[in-house]
Formats: structure tokens, C-alpha cells, sequence
């Protein structure tokens, strides 16, 4: 099978990149810590589109050497440590990979062509969206996170999935809002008919959360159409 380049795409800051890789997981996912384009970030891959690896990653000037990426909420405060050792059960501990070298392909961006992008699918509310985002936790699945960027004058929220795994095609569902939402989760209960709202904590019993992530610019393999 002939390795394609992969699709990197930058996420705001650390705190994106933490919760993206350990919040509402059943089991964090791993963190890569290399050096692209002479710069140290943090990177995972979650997706693999159209043969190619979807890659999110962080600028890291100042957390470089550890073992693990330490994260949690509490009180409403989120925090991102990178630690040697799993010695605080308060937090979730993703582990961190450290790469030497990858093969010269992996270190190239693709060159984005939106013929094997998402295909963007706009939904009337966020309610349609968490119900998308959420329908894995029916099968004790974490969620799926929800990407926020701007996109012209307004804010884009949405999640990327497949409808089988044997799908080739993958879609991208998403709503546009007028502001951008202070807080980095959205809190919504499938027991109670009431409007959706987004929280900056995650603890309160009787409700499914679902994770924000934002991405530095736009999502280069999502084409909004307004």
C-alpha cells in the first residue's frame, strides 16, 4: 500500500490539544511529540481519510520533556502538565511518544484538494449535532469531539464520522453560530427537553457532555457553503 502524505491541521493552543486527546475518553489517546517544520509540537491522529491520516497537533515552546501529558477539570479550571510520572489520580495521563524520524512523506503535509475532503453536511440546530456527536455513548463510547473554527463572519461547530466503517466517504456535520462559545464543553441530557448549553465543567450528573476543540485557522478538508 503506497503511504500518502498526511493532513496537518493546528489546533489554539494546549488546552485543545489535552482535552482533545484525554477528556470524556475511556482511554486517552497517545500523544506524538516530534519535531515538524523545525518546530516542536504535539500531534495525535484521529482520523484517516481517504487514505491519508488526518494529524492534529500544538505549537510546544515550553512542554517538551515527559513521559505522559497530564489533564484535568476541576472546579471549572482545565489544566495540561507534561510529568515523568502517573503519580495524581486527579488526572487522565495520555502517553507521550517521543519520534525520532519519520519517513520523509509523513513530515509533508498534503497538499489539501477538497475532492477527498469531508462532506460537509449543515444541520438546522445544535441539538441535531450533539445527537450526531453523541449516539456512540448508547454503546458506553466516548463521544465524538466537535471542531470550532470561524468561517467568515460566523462559527463553525462540528464532528466528522462515517456512517460504517466501510464507508469510503466520511462526513463532516456541523451548525454555524454567531459567537464563539466561551466555554470548551457542550452540556446537553437525553432525559429532559430543555436548550442545550455549553459548560466549562463536566461533573454535573444527568447530563452527556460533549468535547469542543478549536482549531488555530479553519478546517482545510471542510467546505462550508452559507
Amino acid at each position: 500500500m503506497r503511504l500518502k502524505s498526511p493532513c496537518y491541521i493546528e489546533l489554539f493552543d494546549m488546552k485543545d490539544f489535552g482535552r482533545l486527546v484525554c477528556a470524556l475518553e475511556r482511554a486517552p489517546l497517545p500523544s506524538f511529540s516530534l519535531n515538524l517544520n523545525k518546530e516542536h509540537v504535539f500531534a495525535v491522529q484521529t482520523d484517516f481519510l481517504n487514505g491519508r491520516p488526518v494529524i492534529y497537533f500544538v505549537k510546544s515552546l515550553q512542554l517538551k520533556e515527559g513521559q505522559y501529558l497530564a489533564y484535568r477539570v476541576t472546579g471549572g479550571t482545565e489544566e495540561v502538565v507534561v510529568v515523568d510520572l502517573i503519580a495524581n489520580p486527579t488526572f487522565v495521563y495520555s502517553p507521550i511518544i517521543h519520534i525520532d524520524k519519520f519517513p520523509p512523506r509523513l513530515t509533508r503535509a498534503a497538499r489539501v484538494d477538497q475532492k477527498w475532503g469531508y462532506v460537509a453536511i449543515g444541520l438546522k440546530d445544535l441539538s441535531s449535532l450533539a445527537k450526531v456527536a453523541a449516539y456512540k455513548t448508547i454503546y458506553d463510547e466516548p463521544p465524538l469531539p466537535l471542531f470550532l473554527f470561524k468561517e467568515n463572519t460566523k462559527f463553525v461547530i462540528g464532528a466528522a464520522m462515517s456512517l460504517s466503517e466501510s464507508d469510503t466517504i466520511s462526513y463532516f456535520y456541523y451548525v454555524l453560530v454567531n459567537e464563539e462559545p466561551r466555554d470548551p464543553f457542550l452540556r446537553f441530557s437525553s432525559q429532559r427537553v430543555e436548550q442545550l448549553s455549553f459548560s466549562n465543567r463536566i461533573d454535573e450528573h444527568g447530563n452527556i457532555y460533549l468535547k469542543l476543540i478549536k482549531l488555530a485557522d479553519n478546517h482545510p478538508l471542510v467546505e462550508i457553503h452559507e
